[in-house]
């Protein structure tokens, strides 16, 4: 997984709140999924410690 760095600060990632949004662990800004631009392929996930990231989209062979 390849974490999320806040975009206003350049200083941490995003981890998961209750209310379901992600907060910037430096900051506290807060985006939703919705806000995330990801390319064709790429998906979003959560570590285990509730930190945002995504997933590569796989190569085609």
């Amino acid at each position: 997984m390849i974490t999320i760095i806040c975009a206003e600060c350049s200083k941490a990632p995003f981890g998961v709140t209750v209310s379901g949004l992600f907060r910037c662990d430096h900051c506290a800004s807060e985006i939703s999924t919705r806000d995330l631009v990801l390319d064709p392929g790429e998906v979003w996930a959560i570590d285990s410690a509730g930190t945002l990231g995504y997933l590569r989209a796989p190569d085609r062979a």
